[in-house]
C-alpha cells in the first residue's frame, strides 16, 4: 500500500476514534462527549458526528463499552441537546443495561420524551417493565406519552393495566390507552375494545373506533380474515362515523377473498352511495378479474355519480375484462357517463374498440367528441397502428377523417401512402384532413406528389397544400436544395395560380437556389406573379433580397406591392444581428421616410426596438411628439433603455422621465421607473 495511503486512513481513523487496531479510542470517545456536554442548538455539529461515526464502526462487544460511556453521560448535568443527542444514540445502540439510567427520565417532564425516544427500540422485558412502573409514578402530564410508547412496543403485559385507564377521568391518558390497546396483538386488548364499543360514547368513542378498525386490520394481515371481517361488519353499520364506515368496507372486502365479488354487489344493490364510493375505491386493490367482472357489470344500477367513480376506478385497474361493461356504458343517456366510459376505453380499450372511438368522435360534440378522440389517439397495443390504417380507406367521410386525425396524433408515419391517396379523395374534408396529416407524416419521399397535388389543387386546398410543402421540404439538408422540385414544377405549371402558389412556398423555404426564379417573377407581366414573388421574398428566412424589396418599395408603381415590399424590407432589415448599429438605423429611416401609413410606421418602431444601441433610442424618441406612433415609441425607448441606461445613461433618463410624463399606459410607465431606479 502506498504510504501517504496508509498514514491518510490512519489518521482517518483515528480522527474517528478508532485506534490503529481497529478498537474504540476510549480517550477519544470521551474527549468528544466532554466538549458536546455544554452544546446547545444551533451550534456546530462536528463532535456529535464524531460520536455517531466511532458507534457506526464499532463491533458487538465494543458496543457495551460504549453504552456505558453513554449512561454515565446522561448522569451528568449536561445541556438538554446533548442529552437528547446521546438517547438518540441509545436508542439505536442501547440495550437492557441502560434502562436503570433511563427509568428515572421518565419521570422528568425535561427529559421524559428523550427516554421515552430510547426505550421504545431498546428490546427487553425489562424496558417493558420499567414503562409500566413509570405509569403509576409519573406525573399526569407525562402518562399519555408513556402509554403511546407502550402501545408501539406491543406489551402484552401491559393490557390490564391499560385497560383500568380506558375509564380515566384525563382525557389525553384515555385516549392514549385506547390507541395502545389498538396496537397490541392480544385477544385481550381486541376483546377489551369491543367491550368499549358498546360502552363508551362521547369525546372517547373516535379514539375507540380507530382502534377497534386497527385491530381488524391487524387481524386480516396476519390471515384471520374471519374475526377482521366480524370488527369490520360492526364497524361499518349506518351508524358509525362515514369515516369509520368507508374504511371498514374497504376492510371487509379486502378480507372477503373470493366473497369479494359478491359483496361489492350486494353493496353496489343497496341505495347507500357513501358504502358504493367506498366500494368502487377499493377496486384499484383488487387483482381478481371476476371480481373486476362482477363489478363492471353493475354499472347500469348505479347512480350517474357512482358509474363515474366506478368508471374510472375500472380504467385504473387495468383489467380488460371490464372492456364489454364499459362499452355499453358509452352508450349511457347521461353525458357524463358517456366521456368518463371513453375515457376508460382509452386506457382499456384495443383494435375492437376503434370503429365505436371513430364514429362518436364523427358524430358527437363537445367534451364528448374530445374523450373520443383523446381515447382514439391514446389506445395501445402493437397492433392498434396497422388495424387504423386498414380500416381507414372503407371507413365513411366523417369517421375516416377522425381516423386520418389519429394518425397524425399517434405519429403513425407508415399512414404517408394511404394519405397521399386520401388527399384525392371524393370528399373535401376528407382531403383537408389528409393535406393537414402530411406535414408531419409525410417525407422528401413524398415531396413530388404533395407538389403534384398542389399544381392541381382547388383554392381551398392550396393553401394547405403550400404548408404541407413547405414542411415536408424543410426536412431536405440546405446542401441538396430543398426547393429543387418546386422550381422544376414552376416552369411547367400550365396556369396562373399554380405559379404563383408554387412561387409563394419559395420564400418560406429559403434555398437560395430560388431568388433568381423570385428575381425574375418580380418583372413578370402579371400582378399577381409579382404579388406572389414579393410575398415570397418578404417571408424569406435570411437578409438576402433585402435590396430587392427595397427596389420595390421605391420604383413600384402598384400600391398593394409597394406596401408588401416596404414591410418585407422592414422585416428583413431586423434580422441581421452582424450589421453595425449606424447602418441599421439609417436603413430604418430609410424605411420610417417610404412608409405611407401608420401601420409600416408602427413597424419600424416595433424592430427599432430590438436594437441595443444609442442610436436606436434616440431615433426611437424623435417620434414622442407624434399622437399616432407615441405608444410604440414608447415602448420601444422602454425596451431599448435596458441596454443602453449603463453606456447611455443621461439620454436614456431623460427619455425615460418624458415617457412617464406622458404615457397613458400603466405598464410602461411602471417598466420605465423600475429601469430610473436601478440606474441610479
Amino acid at each position: 500500500m502506498n504510504r501517504w495511503l496508509k498514514i491518510t486512513i490512519i489518521a482517518t481513523i483515528v480522527f474517528a476514534g478508532i485506534n490503529a487496531n481497529g478498537a474504540v479510542d476510549v480517550n477519544a470517545l470521551n474527549q468528544s462527549l466532554e466538549k458536546i456536554k455544554t452544546a446547545d442548538f444551533g451550534q456546530g455539529r462536528g463532535d456529535f458526528d464524531k460520536i455517531t461515526e466511532i458507534i457506526r464502526q464499532v463491533n458487538a462487544d465494543e458496543l457495551k463499552q460504549i453504552e456505558k460511556q453513554l449512561d454515565d453521560f446522561l448522569k451528568t448535568d449536561a445541556t438538554y441537546t446533548s442529552r437528547q443527542f446521546v438517547c438518540e444514540q441509545l436508542s439505536m445502540t442501547g440495550s437492557e443495561a441502560s434502562v436503570p439510567v433511563l427509568k428515572p427520565m421518565l419521570l422528568d417532564a425535561n427529559t421524559c420524551d428523550m427516554a421515552r425516544y430510547a426505550l421504545e427500540r431498546i428490546p427487553g422485558e425489562a424496558v417493558d417493565k420499567a414503562l409500566r412502573e413509570a405509569i403509576d409514578k409519573a406525573d399526569v402530564t407525562l402518562k399519555a406519552g408513556i402509554i403511546n410508547t407502550i402501545g408501539v412496543r406491543g406489551d402484552k403485559k401491559a393490557v390490564a393495566l391499560l385497560v383500568k385507564l380506558i375509564t380515566d377521568t384525563n382525557q389525553a391518558v384515555a385516549n392514549a390507552a385506547v390507541s395502545a390497546l389498538g396496537k397490541i396483538d392480544d385477544p385481550c386488548a381486541v376483546a377489551a375494545i369491543a367491550k368499549a364499543k358498546g360502552e363508551i360514547k362521547g369525546a372517547l368513542q373516535p379514539a375507540v373506533l380507530e382502534a377497534y378498525l386497527l385491530c381488524a386490520d391487524r387481524l386480516a394481515a396476519k390471515g384471520q380474515k374471519g374475526n377482521a371481517s366480524a370488527i369490520y361488519k360492526q364497524l361499518s353499520a349506518p351508524a358509525e362515523p362515514i369515516q369509520i364506515r368507508t374504511a371498514a368496507m374497504r376492510g371487509m372486502i379486502m378480507a372477503s377473498g373470493d366473497k369479494a365479488g359478491d359483496l361489492i354487489v350486494e353493496i353496489f344493490k343497496s341505495n347507500d352511495k357513501q358504502m358504493q364510493t367506498a366500494a368502487i375505491a377499493t377496486l384499484k386493490n383488487v387483482a381478481d378479474t371476476n371480481v373486476i367482472k362482477m363489478a363492471a357489470e353493475q354499472l347500469p344500477n348505479l347512480a350517474a355519480e357512482q358509474q363515474i367513480q366506478l368508471l374510472a376506478a375500472l380504467a385504473e385497474c387495468n383489467n380488460h375484462a371490464a372492456l364489454p361493461a364499459i362499452l355499453s356504458a358509452a352508450k349511457s343517456s347521461d353525458d357524463n357517463v358517456r366521456v368518463a366510459a371513453l375515457n376508460a376505453i382509452g386506457i382499456l380499450g384495443d383494435t375492437s374498440t376503434i370503429d365505436t372511438l371513430a364514429q362518436t368522435a364523427s358524430t358527437a360534440s363537445g367534451p364528448e367528441q374530445k374523450a373520443a378522440q383523446d381515447a382514439l389517439y391514446r389506445l395501445r397495443g402493437a397492433d392498434v397502428d396497422q388495424a387504423i390504417l386498414k380500416k381507414m380507406p372503407g371507413a365513411e367521410p366523417k369517421a375516416k377523417v377522425e381516423l386520418i386525425r389519429s394518425c397524425d396524433q399517434r405519429n403513425i408515419t407508415a399512414a404517408a401512402p394511404l394519405l397521399i391517396k386520401a388527399a384525392k379523395d371524393a370528399n373535401e374534408p376528407v382531403r383537408i384532413e389528409a393535406i393537414r396529416a402530411l406535414r408531419n407524416l409525410a417525407d422528401e419521399s413524398n415531396l413530388q406528389k404533395l407538389i403534384d397535388l398542389q399544381m392541381g389543387a382547388s383554392e381551398a386546398e392550396r393553401a394547405e397544400l403550400e404548408k404541407t410543402v413547405i414542411a415536408v421540404a424543410k426536412l431536405i439538408p440546405a446542401d441538396k436544395s430543398p426547393a429543387g422540385k418546386i422550381l422544376a414544377s414552376v416552369s411547367s405549371a400550365k396556369d396562373l395560380d399554380t405559379r404563383c402558389s408554387l412561387l409563394s412556398v419559395l420564400g418560406k423555404i429559403g434555398d437560395p437556389a430560388a431568388l433568381p426564379v423570385l428575381r425574375d417573377a418580380l418583372g413578370d407581366k402579371e400582378d399577381k406573379v409579382k404579388d406572389a414573388a414579393v410575398r415570397s421574398l418578404s417571408d424569406w428566412p435570411t437578409p438576402e433580397p433585402i435590396a430587392d424589396l427595397l427596389n420595390v418599395a421605391k420604383e413600384s408603381q402598384n400600391p398593394t406591392h409597394k406596401a408588401l415590399a416596404l414591410r418585407g424590407y422592414i422585416r428583413l432589415t431586423g434580422l441581421d444581428s452582424n450589421r453595425p448599429a449606424e447602418e441599421t438605423i439609417k436603413m430604418y429611416r430609410g424605411a420610417m421616410a417610404l412608409s405611407p401609413t401608420p401601420s409600416e410606421k408602427k413597424m419600424v418602431l416595433s424592430g427599432l426596438a430590438n436594437m441595443k444601441s444609442p442610436e436606436a433610442i434616440k431615433m426611437a424618441g424623435e417620434y414622442l411628439g407624434n399622437d399616432e406612433l407615441k405608444a410604440e415609441a414608447e415602448t420601444a425607448i422602454v425596451k431599448i433603455a435596458f441596454w443602453t441606461m449603463r453606456n447611455e445613461p443621461q439620454q436614456t433618463r431623460d427619455l425615460l422621465e418624458k415617457v412617464i410624463a406622458g404615457t397613458t399606459n400603466e405598464t410602461v410607465r411602471r417598466q420605465a421607473q423600475n429601469l430610473l431606479q436601478r440606474g441610479r
